[in-house]
């Protein structure tokens, strides 16, 4: 009997194990004290939009991502997750890349927070903005409507050939079959769109766009594309991987704290500064030619002093709070802050390749709809201390006989324990035991 049943926790200690982050991809954050925020003088944001109150609050140690989580990793969790029957792929009839958009849903069995929503798009549809500055107004975010670099399309598909083995995989950008960036840029059609006349966008002009002027020789190999990290996630998607993996999306208090690297840096990069060439963080530098950049290496440039690469710049982070412009003003003063009220957006963090300087800031905030998803879209992920629950003396986040029997045992021994202590009375004895009784009963 007791050996079947020492089988029988093995094998499960075989199965958490691949279902794990891996403790190899996290650095210890130290906790302490940090003035969150900036001053509204230090402001660089659009006028009128400053909510990032300075206060003071206290953190709690944590394991932070290095980087952020990539194609390969993201692809890795879709496909334990799919053999868990945790989430099922559904093709939609309508028109577009791929012949339809390749979308993953969670299933009903899945946890709550991402049971039958969209968690990923497949195939990577496209973001139409104006990242050009044709149009004779010097601004970047107005006026001609074009697509963004087509490098960024998220890489992710399945396959679908073989019932037996369907599988989640990193696409090949080099194998035309796979993935034809002409066809994938062809399919959106901007000559019935109104604006500023501009041809080299209504023609979909690629010897315009100087990255695919040697296509398609120029295309980034498979590996390039796996250590990019994983765009167009929706903040379902970014969920869903930390609660299989029984881990957190940083608050974004924790973000902010590693972000500054242990030394109260102005901007999330290696030494706190900036420089305008990309060297120090995949941002915006171009300037006039935008829609040139895209994603680069999770292990992009230096790390920052905590040992965090690209906490500038490269993609937007989520985080786990809701937004609220005012909620620095209440939570100063607190320890490991978290906003849980629903205002119908999640915090993201970190600014992107295509966004400008002041996005890069330590400070700096920005907010979405959870079901929104972008090429600039990524998450990392934080693994908290766990909490001590008075009574859980085998600490399996049970309070039940098992936890009676522990107890029982070191009062017989004549040992301490702090968490059998359920009484707090610096003593185990036959107290403790009936206290604890009340609670496994009610």
């Amino acid at each position: 009997m007791q050996k079947n049943l020492l089988y029988i926790v093995l094998l499960m200690g075989v199965i958490v194990s691949q279902d794990s982050f891996p403790e190899s991809l996290l650095v210890d954050i130290p906790g302490g004290e940090f003035s969150m925020g900036e001053l509204e003088a230090e402001y660089l944001g659009p006028p009128g939009s400053y909510d990032a109150f300075v206060h003071i609050i206290t953190l709690n140690s944590f394991q932070m991502s290095e980087t952020e989580i990539s194609n390969e990793q993201y692809a890795q969790f879709l496909n334990s997750a799919f053999l868990d029957n945790l989430i099922e792929v559904h093709i939609e009839t309508g028109s577009g890349p791929d012949n339809g958009n390749l979308l993953v849903y969670g299933t009903e069995i899945a946890a709550e927070d991402f049971s039958s929503e969209v968690l990923y798009n497949l195939s990577g549809t496209r973001v139409m903005k104006d990242h050009d500055n044709d149009d004779g107004d010097n601004d970047s975010f107005t006026g001609v409507i074009e697509p963004e670099n087509p490098l960024n399309i998220a890489y992710i598909g399945f396959d679908e050939s073989n019932e037996s083995n369907e599988w989640f995989y990193v696409k090949d950008p080099a194998n035309l079959e796979d993935f034809d960036w002409m066809e994938l840029t062809n399919y959106y059609n901007y000559t019935d769109v109104s604006h500023e006349p501009d041809e080299s966008i209504l023609l979909n002009d690629y010897d315009s766009w100087s990255e695919l002027a040697d296509y398609p020789n120029n295309l980034p190999t498979v590996l390039e594309v796996s250590n990019w990290p994983a765009t167009f996630i929706r903040w379902y998607g970014a969920k869903a991987f930390v609660l299989f993996y029984n881990i957190d999306l940083p608050s974004e208090a924790q973000w902010e704290y590693a972000a500054r690297g242990g030394s109260e840096f102005n901007y999330s990069t290696s030494d706190g500064n900036i420089n305008h060439d990309g060297s120090s963080a995949n941002w915006n530098y171009l300037e006039a030619e935008p829609s040139l950049g895209h994603v680069l290496d999770i292990y992009l440039n230096e790390p920052n002093p905590f040992g965090l690469y690209n906490m500038a710049g490269n993609v937007w982070e989520w985080v786990e709070d809701w937004y609220d412009q005012d909620f620095y003003t209440i939570s100063d003063g607190e320890t490991d802050p978290l906003n849980i009220i629903d205002t119908g957006k999640k915090v993201r963090r970190g600014g992107s390749w295509n966004y400008h300087l002041s996005t890069l800031k330590s400070a700096a905030r920005a907010n979405d709809e959870k079901f929104k998803g972008n090429d600039h879209f990524g998450f990392r992920v934080v693994k908290n201390e766990p909490l001590i629950q008075i009574g859980d003396v085998n600490q399996d986040d049970l309070i039940d006989v098992l936890d009676l029997v522990v107890t029982v045992d070191l009062i017989l021994n004549n040992q301490y324990d702090e968490i059998a202590d359920v009484n707090n009375d610096d003593s185990l004895d036959v107290l403790d035991i009936v206290e604890l009784v009340e609670i496994i009963m009610y």
